[in-house]
């Protein structure tokens, strides 16, 4: 639950602060875009009645994955602004702060299980990659980016709750039993 919450505040930051950024009368359709997916994610992940597998805590090793992989990010994002920023492309960080967001979720398919993760990491990735291609071009192409990631991100955890065979990872080695479907 803690991990959907999280997630749902930086899909919502990737929206409204990119959505601002696009200037009106995008900033308004991205709002209303981020408040329909608010309130389905509410609905579909807070609200509803729905069975929870039994999970296994996380494994030490999960626990060394997340931690290098978030400290990771942060490097990543604090040195590739700086860099951006001494080639004068200031206006392409945050299609690569979407780029280091979508790969540092990657890893957290195999160390927890879930493939929820790889389908989030790798989806952000691309977006974050088609934003940075096409920011040189037009700079608003990397806060469509943004928003982007954060609609990609509610669609994702909202695909997860109700349970589509997209999303249905497990542990190879788990020794908990399936929820009954």
């Amino acid at each position: 639950m803690w991990g959907a919450l999280i997630g749902a505040g930086g899909a919502s930051a990737f929206m409204l602060v990119n959505g601002a950024a696009l200037g009106s009368p995008w900033t308004w359709i991205v709002v209303a875009g981020w408040v329909c997916a608010i309130v389905v994610f509410v609905w579909v992940v807070l609200i509803r009645p729905r069975s929870f597998e039994q999970l296994e805590p996380p494994s030490k090793q999960a626990s060394t994955i997340y931690l290098v992989s978030v400290a990771a990010m942060i490097v990543l994002i604090v040195g590739g602004a700086r860099l951006l920023a001494s080639l004068d492309r200031s206006e392409l960080t945050v299609a690569w702060v979407v780029c280091v967001v979508g790969a540092h979720f990657v890893p957290f398919a195999r160390a927890f299980g879930r493939a929820m993760f790889r389908v989030m990491g790798w989806g952000i990735l691309v977006i974050g990659i088609a934003g940075l291609a096409g920011g040189f071009a037009a700079s608003a192409v990397a806060a469509v980016a943004g928003v982007a990631a954060g609609l990609w991100m509610f669609a994702v955890m909202v695909t997860d709750a109700v349970g589509r065979p997209l999303v249905n990872g497990r542990r190879p080695d788990s020794t908990v039993p399936r929820a009954p479907r």
